[in-house]
């Protein structure tokens, strides 16, 4: 099981390079954020511990969307500032320091939290339009969709050594995001990896609909809580991808 989910994941960065090239680095980070390798993360947890143990992991990983939020205002500013290692820096720093605060209020604090950061989060993200990648080398689409087993394999061996709480907190580190936004700032510039952690922002409420669900239902389910955590999350993305700023299609020369 922990090798499909290992296979499967990757799969998802594959689709965000294509729709980066298409659509723009905001359409990326946004489809990048999208919980499908955490749903993997849940089963394999799951199956590889207990239902039980995949619904603590997932309301671990709800509580830290604010740390998420953080995240990304954080490396996004710098980022634009400051230039790229500096803004990675800044954004994982923030990470740890607001997961740790989260890890240590209630339940329900937490989450109210967390949708406060969802609905501050995109207001707080530097503005522009973005506009469509230039060609992808190969090494690219491989870091990112390596990113994606890496969250997985983390997800499962932090379950298994430190508890389904520990590994919400790492596995909710937008590790795929932060990898999207690194290749689309070195290659495009900075505009681009900030338009790549904008889309997470926008992305957020889903992933966040998708945790709390699993976290809700699968003591009572077992794991066809993860297929009603999939359909909440395709319901929020419905709303979530309006929102979503994308780059303007090219007008080849004669035409217009």
């Amino acid at each position: 099981m922990v090798l499909v989910s290992l296979a499967l994941a990757p799969a998802v960065m594959a689709l965000a390079a294509l729709i980066e090239r298409r659509l723009g680095p905001s359409a990326a980070g946004w489809i990048a954020a999208l919980p499908v390798a955490f749903a993997v993360s849940v089963v394999a947890v799951a199956v590889d511990t207990t239902p039980h143990a995949a619904a603590a992991m997932a309301l671990s990983a709800a509580r830290q969307v604010s740390a998420q939020v953080a995240f990304s205002v954080a490396f996004a500013w710098v980022l634009r500032r400051r230039g790229l290692p500096l803004g990675v820096g800044c954004g994982a720093l923030v990470y740890v320091a607001v997961s740790l605060v989260v890890q240590h209020v209630p339940d329900a604090l937490a989450l109210l939290v967390a949708v406060g950061a969802l609905v501050a989060g995109p207001r707080l993200m530097p503005a522009g339009q973005p506009r469509r990648a230039e060609f992808r080398h190969w090494m690219g689409t491989a870091l990112t969709c390596v990113s994606a087993a890496v969250v997985v394999g983390v997800a499962v061996l932090g379950s298994r050594l430190a508890g389904p709480d520990v590994a919400g907190a790492i596995a909710a580190f937008p590790t795929m995001c932060a990898t999207l936004t690194v290749v689309a700032a070195t290659r495009d510039g900075a505009a681009a990896g900030v338009h790549t952690l904008g889309g997470l922002v926008r992305s957020l409420p889903c992933y966040f609909t998708f945790c709390l669900v699993v976290a809700l239902v699968t003591p009572v389910m077992g794991l066809a809580a993860v297929g009603l955590g999939l359909f909440a999350c395709l319901a929020a993305a419905a709303f979530t991808w309006r929102w979503v700023p994308l780059a303007p299609k090219v007008v080849a020369a004669g035409e217009g």
